[in-house]
């Protein structure tokens, strides 16, 4: 039980601190999605701002999180479970909705403290600058590469269920409480011990999308220093799909682990050992992501600092805030890009005026529908 509640309360205070270091890690050029000149970047608004933000992400991840450790003095075990669940996801988008809520009243306060100090962002002469070499000089992991390792560790799967399909039992467990002991299973069958290879054969194409969506995303380099920003990019992408990765072959790796366990083990009662797994993936997997995070910046744009020796003077960024709804929603019908650079935090969007965009969001909504129906084939 300790472990399933400690997990979850370090998930809370892992999102509040990660969510609270985003505008530490977004271009400069543009605190919460507002573009600012190069010469007020550093004022004492500005970081206040950032600060401010920080300790309320923190704080408030710190107040959701309270609650759990009662919730494991329930007596009733039945209740515990109902009750942790339902609080658990409820807490979580009460954090998304405040934590966008605080979003929107930084980025209001920045709009006002431009306009009573009136500051200008000078316009300049439009110029694109497209790096031609760039995705042959990039030497990021290839998406093919993605799909097969995670084919190979799926395929492996099934010939070892398939191999020793006398040995499962006839009744195997799916759902574990939060005492670690087994409260719903299923009849074996064919179907029944397959289908968790079956999800994990349709996250292949969710994580082989998910990175060449980021590989592919339109290039933004400066005008002023096109050379060291498509460095800084590349550098960016290439240790990002690495990340993409090693973050596929571990979730497959999760789940073929946690499907021989139901098959298999589940009879040893050594369950804590998989949830110890579980934890160990998740605050591995967010602090690789976090450390590249904080390395690399959005874009690689603090590889500006500590691995090019090149004197680089700040420039500001094109202002394209009519294109971007809240700072965060890209619409840009002009714009023949469908995926694009973040805004405001780390990664890439999608541009919502271009139909193949509306196309992978209907494709991720069914996926989350299947992920939900699984369990009701099972049974």
């Amino acid at each position: 039980m300790w472990l399933f509640y400690s997990i979850m309360i370090g998930i809370f205070l892992i999102l509040g601190f990660v969510n609270g270091l985003t505008p530490y890690y977004s271009r400069r050029g543009t605190p919460f999605g507002i573009t600012v000149p190069s010469s007020h970047q550093q004022d004492s608004f500005i970081q206040m701002r950032k600060k401010r933000f920080f300790i309320q992400n923190v704080l408030l991840s710190i107040l959701l999180s309270i609650p759990i450790v009662f919730l494991s003095n329930f007596e009733d075990q039945t209740a515990q479970d109902m009750w942790s669940g339902v609080y658990v996801i409820g807490a979580m988008l009460v954090f998304l909705v405040l934590t966008f809520i605080l979003y929107l009243k930084n980025r209001k306060a920045i709009q006002l403290w431009k306009k009573e100090e009136q500051i200008i962002v000078e316009t300049k002469k439009e110029r694109i600058v497209v790096d031609t070499n760039y995705h042959r000089d990039l030497n990021a992991v290839s998406t093919r590469t993605i799909v097969i390792v995670q084919l190979v560790i799926v395929l492996i799967s099934v010939a070892v269920i398939g191999f020793f399909y006398d040995r499962i039992p006839n009744q195997f467990p799916i759902h574990w409480n939060s005492q670690n002991i087994p409260d719903r299973s299923v009849e074996k069958s064919p179907l029944s011990v397959m289908m968790m290879t079956a999800m994990q054969l349709l996250m292949i194409p969710v994580l082989a999308f998910s990175h060449y969506a980021f590989i592919k995303s339109k290039q933004k380099l400066l005008t002023n220093y096109p050379q060291i920003t498509s460095y800084q990019s590349k550098k960016f992408r290439r240790a990002w799909s690495i990340n993409f990765l090693v973050t596929s072959i571990a979730t497959q790796l999760l789940l073929t682990s946690t499907n021989f366990f139901s098959l298999f083990f589940a009879e040893d009662m050594a369950f804590g050992w998989m949830g110890l797994l579980i934890g160990l993936f998740i605050f591995g997997i967010v602090g690789y992501s976090s450390f590249l995070t904080w390395k690399y910046g959005q874009g690689g744009e603090k590889l500006v600092f500590s691995e090019i020796d090149e004197p680089v003077e700040e420039v500001t960024e094109v202002d394209e805030e009519k294109y971007w709804k809240l700072g965060v929603f890209y619409y840009n019908p002009d714009d023949p890009s469908i995926f694009v650079e973040k805004r405001f935090g780390i990664g890439s969007t999608i541009n919502l005026a271009r139909w193949q965009s509306w196309a992978c969001i209907t494709g991720l909504v069914l996926f989350c529908i299947f992920l939900g129906v699984i369990p009701l084939l099972m049974e």
